[in-house]
């Protein structure tokens, strides 16, 4: 009789252990396999990514667990790891734009049903997977594309799970790409067992894998000529005395993804993806017709007032120039400057001085030298820009106001603008009536 007590306890300690035991195991695979090898180069070329687009159900919150974490910068960081040999963070390197759409499927309906019907003791395989369809688009160093391809994946998230009893931990069956996961009692029988992030970055290999192989199916010699393309367009360049390093860099469309402009972007050292260049400007840009025609462009910080421009080669914009201005050319300020930074007020506040220095130093030679068909051209930019300067300091102003309303942020910066655009307003009157006059005196 003593021994009953004992007994009891242990049957109901084992008992505790069945009901309690949460045992389960976890597999991932896909059609698609992450090779693993690391030493992959394709020639000489590298490449880097520097765009990705997912798209996918962004209110679901089983979708999101798959790849909410996966971003620009996560996928370019396990391209580098996982082909150190093909992505790195050069600027010589040739972009990729990635675009990876996914769909995600539930299929634990059977495996819920059937652990109810045997209580959670026997475990059934179930599984949750998501169909993939990822573009790769390489652009050259004139911003058109090298490759464009897109392939079809898809990733098996599979399990099954005991509620009483052991038998959960048994390795889920089927094809494994890593390590499976196994719990018992709640506890980890591997190391990941409730890792976050193991499945997004193998979905993230996955993406990576499937640039990999568009970039092994690529013309190699084209790849090749495009690679050393982009490369003559690091330069190094002097200026004030001191040494920068210059790139040739396209800007696309919006609204087709074409090159319409090249500006050149100014950095202090080697720059690398990331790093923000010291200053910038447009140097190129299509006319009509769609031939290149480059621009002169003014640099804001320089001690001396420097202007960088392009030399097209075949048409096509090769190698930037630059050289310290002693006359500016009024010509040069009639239009705005880029206001699309974050220091816009800055550079509209620069170019209003220089183009005061520009209209006293120049204004006497262009209304003598020009023709009257010039200066009746010129006269009709300028009018236009007035138009453009007065609708812009409208809006600044009623930004401002807007602002002051709702109480929303600080007015100011807008009200800096709106005075900005009117002062250059008053500063191009004069000149747009002198060559007015001028032009109908030489009809």
């Amino acid at each position: 009789m003593k021994a009953y007590p004992a007994t009891l306890k242990w049957a109901i300690l084992i008992l505790m252990v069945m009901f309690l035991s949460g045992c389960g195991s976890m597999r991932l695979a896909s059609t698609l396999k992450p090779s693993g090898e690391t030493n992959l180069p394709i020639g000489n070329a590298r490449f880097s990514i520097i765009n990705y687009t997912g798209v996918y159900d962004k209110n679901d919150p089983a979708t999101k667990i798959w790849v909410d974490m996966i971003t620009q910068d996560f996928l370019s960081q396990r391209a580098k790891t996982l082909y150190p040999g093909i992505f790195t963070d050069e600027w010589t390197a040739l972009p990729v734009m990635v675009k990876a759409e996914g769909v995600y499927h539930d299929g634990l309906t059977t495996m819920t049903i059937m652990a109810i019907l045997t209580a959670g003791m026997i475990p059934f395989p179930g599984k949750t997977w998501m169909d993939f369809s990822v573009s790769s688009d390489v652009r050259t160093a004139l911003g058109e594309s090298l490759i464009n391809r897109d392939r079809k994946f898809e990733v098996e998230q599979a399990m099954w799970m005991s509620i009483i009893g052991p038998l959960g931990c048994i390795p889920v069956p089927g094809q494994a790409d890593l390590p499976r996961d196994g719990i018992f009692l709640f506890f980890p029988l591997t190391e990941d067992a409730y890792s976050k992030t193991k499945l997004p970055t193998y979905v993230a290999d996955c993406i990576v894998k499937s640039v990999v192989m568009d970039l092994y199916e690529a013309d190699p010699a084209l790849v090749d000529t495009a690679y050393k393309a982009r490369a003559s367009h690091l330069q190094e360049i002097t200026i004030d005395g001191r040494t920068f390093w210059s790139f040739l860099a396209p800007s696309l469309s919006k609204e087709d993804g074409r090159p319409v402009a090249f500006t050149a972007m100014l950095y202090q050292e080697s720059p690398r993806r990331g790093a923000a260049p010291y200053e910038q400007v447009v140097v190129a840009s299509r006319d009509s017709t769609g031939n290149w025609i480059p621009q002169t462009g003014y640099l804001h910080r320089t001690k001396s007032l420097t202007a960088v421009s392009v030399l097209i080669d075949n048409g096509i914009p090769a190698k930037v120039v630059v050289r310290t201005v002693e006359d500016p050319s009024l010509e040069d300020f009639i239009e705005l400057p880029d206001l699309s930074g974050a220091d816009r007020a800055q550079a509209l506040r620069w170019s209003n001085g220089i183009l005061v220095e520009a209209k006293n130093k120049s204004l006497v030679k262009i209304l003598r030298e020009k023709t009257g068909d010039q200066l009746m051209s010129l006269a009709t930019r300028i009018e236009k820009t007035i138009l453009d300067l007065s609708g812009m300091a409208e809006r600044a102003k009623d930004n401002a106001q807007a602002m002051v309303e709702k109480g929303e942020g600080d007015p100011a910066s807008e009200r800096e603008l709106s005075v900005l655009f009117r002062q250059r307003i008053e500063v191009l009157k004069p000149i747009l009536a002198a060559m007015k006059d001028a032009a109908a005196r030489k009809q």
